[in-house]
């Protein structure tokens, strides 16, 4: 499957999840250290805003300014639907792989943003999935691919800030991919 398709997909899962956050569940706690139901998901929003604006060439700037912005206001569904659905067509460019984006993080390619877009889709499926008392079972293609993305990180997974203390360690290697993924991001279900 292409990326693009992948990314399309973890967009899906995740709205799926969001559908099923009650009126007072915004307010929830989740496994992401000081955020409620409403920041995670604001967060993904955000996130999602932020990528298309530099597929449009915008600049590191141009990205940390849209990471400031409440995206969701009054209709946090249907303005996570719009920016889920911008970053989708994003990638979906001929030559977006390739495309170097000004990212807050450091200059990388499309491809590699693509990569850590489908990660944050996934983990932050799970958060949320946890955090309303909902089915947290991830489709097992996007885990598995989370998983294959994020082995070449897996030695400073823990000192990279956005993955809490990063692998546990007690995890056995044959436990399910989706519980050794979450804990190498820093979970630990």
């Amino acid at each position: 499957m292409h990326d693009a398709e992948q990314l399309r997909r973890a967009g899906e899962e995740f709205r799926v999840i969001v559908s099923q956050v009650g009126d007072h569940q915004w307010v929830l706690d989740t496994p992401c250290d000081g955020w409620s139901v409403r920041d995670l998901v604001g967060h993904v929003a955000a996130g999602s805003e932020m990528v298309a604006a530099l597929a449009d060439g915008g600049t590191r700037m141009d990205a940390i300014a849209v990471l400031g912005i409440d995206h969701l206001g009054d209709d946090p569904q249907g303005a996570l639907a719009t920016a889920l659905e911008r970053q989708a067509l994003a990638f979906e460019r001929p030559g977006i792989h390739e495309q170097l984006f000004a990212h807050p993080a450091g200059d990388m390619p499309g491809a590699q943003v693509l990569s850590f877009r489908i990660g944050d889709l996934v983990a932050h499926q799970w958060d949320l999935a946890t955090s309303i008392g909902v089915d947290d079972t991830l489709d097992a293609d996007l885990v598995r691919q989370a998983w294959h993305d994020i082995q070449p990180m897996m030695p400073v997974l823990g000192s990279l800030g956005v993955f809490g203390a990063g692998p546990s360690g007690a995890v056995a290697v044959d436990a399910p991919l989706q519980t050794r993924l979450l804990d190498a991001m820093g979970r630990r279900p």
